[in-house]
């Protein structure tokens, strides 16, 4: 989840170092996107309740494969554009690949599932330019959308060189996220809609 682009100093001429340094040291967490840092956003209720439910349910599920989730707190870098990203969620399956930010700091590099909760401050960035920054990693399987107004999950899955695009937002539906089914009333569960972004 981010804001509008904030930086600590004016944006022209900031590199990736200088960015990691900055991060490193901040009390807060940025993205590095497009040769600018940009602040992380406030989290709503719903957007926490969401991503709690679904850190249990596929953390129980790839308990005994080799894979493991990651909530919020995971540094990716998208060596291709080179830019620094915090999806909400991120699975890493198989052998986990790192880039060393810096002295203190290990950036993912090759995650199998990427996951944005979406809200109307961050809507329109994760389905746009972070969507492409995504799609630039070439062992990623699955986008995941989630939104936390209503009952609506959508997967961009790779298949070959193309991304199909399926949504799940029937009570009784069940999305699959990697190898997991996740039934979308237990993504809700104890979401309560109508809170302020």
């Amino acid at each position: 989840m981010t804001t509008a682009a904030q930086s600590p100093e004016d944006k022209a001429g900031i590199t990736l170092d200088d960015y990691f340094n900055f991060e490193f040291q901040a009390e807060r967490r940025h993205e590095f996107m497009g040769g600018e840092i940009v602040a992380m956003a406030y989290t709503s209720e719903e957007h926490a309740t969401i991503v709690h439910n679904l850190d249990v349910i596929l953390g129980n599920c790839l308990r005994e494969k080799d894979c493991k989730v990651y909530p919020g707190d995971r540094m990716l870098f998208v060596r291709d554009c080179n830019d620094v990203l915090y999806p909400d969620l991120l699975i890493v399956c198989g052998q986990h690949e790192f880039y060393q930010a810096a002295k203190n700091m290990k950036a993912t590099l090759n995650p199998s599932i990427v996951i944005e909760i979406l809200s109307g401050s961050t809507e329109y960035l994760d389905k746009t330019t972070k969507t492409r920054y995504y799609k630039k990693i070439p062992r990623l399987h699955q986008i995941v959308f989630v939104s936390h107004r209503e009952k609506h999950i959508r997967i961009l899955e790779r298949e070959s060189e193309r991304w199909i695009d399926v949504e799940f937002y029937e009570k009784d539906d069940v999305a699959r996220i990697g190898d997991c089914e996740v039934p979308l009333e237990e993504v809700y569960w104890k979401v309560e809609f109508g809170g302020i972004e």
